[in-house]
């Protein structure tokens, strides 16, 4: 089943190009093992974690979520915080391109303990 959510990010800077607004949707796959709670998207270095765009939604484990942009983003590197159901630290990836990315799995390797993002 997969989920559809509307991210409306505003930037202060602008940088005199077109929209990317289009090109930054995104997938989310939670392939973890584990339900999210929340999940931010915030522009790279920003500093500031905005609005989880979950809102009260989780995202369980073996589901998708639709990421859309609001027209007006532009810039094509982001970060991405993800807060698990269980007692977990957040887990933070940063610099992801979505000007090239269409999806975004994350998957949990138990043995490693290590948490990572496969990107297509």
């Amino acid at each position: 089943m997969k989920s559809s959510i509307c991210l409306a990010l505003a930037l202060s800077c602008s940088f005199g190009t077109a929209a990317l607004a289009g090109g930054l949707d995104f997938t989310i796959d939670n392939a973890t093992g584990y339900d999210i709670k929340a999940i931010f998207v915030d522009p790279n270095n920003s500093n500031v974690w905005t609005d989880d765009i979950m809102g009260s939604d989780i995202l369980e484990d073996g589901y998708e979520v639709d990421v859309s942009f609001e027209p007006g983003q532009d810039t094509c590197t982001w970060d991405m915080r993800v807060e698990w159901t269980e007692d977990y630290p957040a887990t933070v990836w940063s610099g992801l391109n979505l000007c090239d990315i269409s999806k975004v799995t994350l998957k949990y390797n138990r043995d490693t303990d290590v948490t990572t993002a496969v990107t297509e």
